[in-house]
């Protein structure tokens, strides 16, 4: 497998792997979040009652204007999710666990169900062209989210570089999500590459944990205000743009 010196801004990496976080790297994070946010609330409104929909937002993190980058909606896996969301049903309706839990699961299939991938999904800048740019010389690509099999592959689908990806992991995959760095190791093993050998590039302070507990290099990207400061604790590198990321021709 080809390793070759990559940089991402002005730090130079020998490595053999690039792997992305989707949301917020690859996708506008703020748009898709107001998207599935506004879907989830309706139907949880309509089913719990609308004089909840600020609960709803208080779980999630969001107002109409802003979400909160650390928080619930930002941040957490969907299985995640559900289960607050049920925890927050119980504490409202006191209906039975077992219910709460049904219907959680079914304020989010509903929602789901309703989402248009073209819609909720905008990329970023270099989003294609950094995949066939590292496929090009020899660095292998995959995907480490925090999102659902299905809609991570449609969203690969939607950027039409399915056939480009060596891996595409997801929470369903791996006994822990992020932070936890099984994840990282599952795309090692995949690839028969040490974590040492693979950069892991994301938004959020998870990704960089998952890459820091894991012994991948940490490149965070900057995506809103603060951004920087919060992720300098984990981060090896710091970019602004996917277009910073480049390969030594040499």
């Amino acid at each position: 497998m080809t390793q070759r010196i990559v940089y991402f801004g002005e730090t130079a990496a020998k490595i053999k792997c690039v792997a992305f976080d989707k949301d917020g790297t690859l996708f506008d994070a703020v748009g898709f979040w107001h998207y599935i946010d506004n879907l989830r609330k309706e139907e949880f409104v309509s089913r719990v009652g609308r004089e909840h929909h600020q609960a709803w937002n208080k779980l999630m993190g969001t107002t109409e204007e802003s979400v909160d980058h650390q928080g619930v909606l930002a941040v957490a896996s969907m299985q995640e999710e559900i289960t607050m969301t049920a925890g927050l049903i119980y504490q409202l309706k006191g209906w039975p666990w077992i219910r709460c839990k049904q219907l959680a699961e079914d304020i989010f299939k509903g929602a789901d169900s309703k989402l248009e991938i073209d819609k909720a999904f905008q990329r970023v800048e270099g989003v294609p062209d950094i995949f066939h740019t590292l496929r090009e010389a020899g660095i292998r690509t995959g995907i480490l989210t925090s999102d659902a099999s299905a809609r991570t592959e449609a969203c690969m689908r939607l950027l039409d570089i399915a056939d480009q990806l060596e891996f595409v992991i997801t929470p369903e995959k791996v006994k822990n999500g992020k932070p936890s760095p099984d994840m990282v190791y599952q795309a090692c093993d995949i690839l028969g590459i040490q974590p040492s050998e693979m950069a892991v590039v994301g938004d959020s302070l998870v990704d960089l944990s998952m890459a820091k507990a894991a012994g991948s290099l940490a490149v965070g990207i900057i995506t809103y205000e603060g951004s920087s400061e919060v992720l300098a604790p984990e981060a090896d590198v710091l970019i602004r743009s996917l277009t910073e990321i480049r390969v030594d021709p040499s």
